[in-house]
């Protein structure tokens, strides 16, 4: 009794606990793994902290870099901006040259107004500048026109992303078909059901006052320019229409290719 109790006051007891630990361990060790207590999920989750804080340093990274591009780059860029808008404005006034309903618009009436700053920019240029060049310069105007305006007003608005330019592609050509095939009542039936087509695109493509007051200011001044070729109330709807949902258009246009 006095040799064991020798051996407890030695330490002796606390090596013999040591070692059933020891014997114990590698059945329970399984079980209690710091590893397997740490699950595969919460690794996953580390791992994807860690990945999205390197993704954002290397997106601050790239918009230093596009910040401090070369003259070069940007003189590509705008190039390439403006050719891009000139292009569109083109292909704008034959999309108007095409629209007609089964009543009082006809063909070529909506691209009257287009036809109008063709004629003043021949006039300013003493014939100088030819057609194609005035709708281009048309394009690059209305695609101007809203970024213009976000700087005036003071405005932030969300970036533009290349899918919804497409949308709203779409929505432009969309609408134009259904005013050539659909057979309406009244052309007064058919702008209106467009006008509010265009709010309700308006509210979806973008929604800022901005853009708003930009599209109704166009859309005014087109009905106002061509007011004397016009024999209903509905033809004015239809510039308005038309020319809203052009700026609309263009403005998103400006916006991607300004802001990138």
């Amino acid at each position: 009794m006095v040799k064991r109790r020798n051996n407890i006051a030695n330490g002796n007891f606390s090596s013999s606990n040591d070692s059933i630990r020891n014997l114990t361990k590698p059945q329970l060790y399984g079980l209690y793994d710091e590893d397997v207590v740490n699950s595969e999920d919460a690794e996953i989750y580390e791992e994807a902290k860690k990945s999205v804080g390197k993704f954002a340093e290397e997106g601050e990274g790239s918009s230093w870099e596009s910040g401090n591009r070369t003259g070069l780059q940007k003189f590509i860029h705008i190039l390439f901006s403006l050719t891009f808008l000139s292009i569109a404005g083109i292909s704008y006034n034959e999309l108007s040259k095409q629209l007609h309903d089964n009543h009082a618009l006809h063909p070529e009436f909506a691209s009257r107004p287009l036809a109008l700053g063709v004629e003043i920019c021949q006039k300013m240029s003493f014939g100088v500048v030819p057609t194609w060049l005035a709708y281009s310069l048309e394009g690059v105007l209305f695609g101007s026109l809203l970024p213009l305006i976000d700087k005036l007003w003071g405005q932030s608005v969300k970036q533009t992303t290349f899918t919804s330019i497409l949308r709203s592609t779409n929505a432009m050509l969309g609408v134009a078909f259904g005013i050539r095939k659909i057979e309406w009542s009244s052309s007064l039936q058919a702008s209106g059901a467009w006008f509010l087509l265009n709010i309700v695109l308006w509210m979806f493509f973008d929604g800022t006052l901005s853009t708003l007051f930009g599209c109704l200011s166009i859309g005014t001044v087109a009905s106002v320019t061509c007011y004397q070729d016009v024999t209903e109330y509905s033809q004015l709807l239809y510039f308005m229409d038309f020319y809203f949902l052009g700026l609309l258009l263009f403005g998103k246009l400006g916006r991607y290719l300004y802001n990138h």
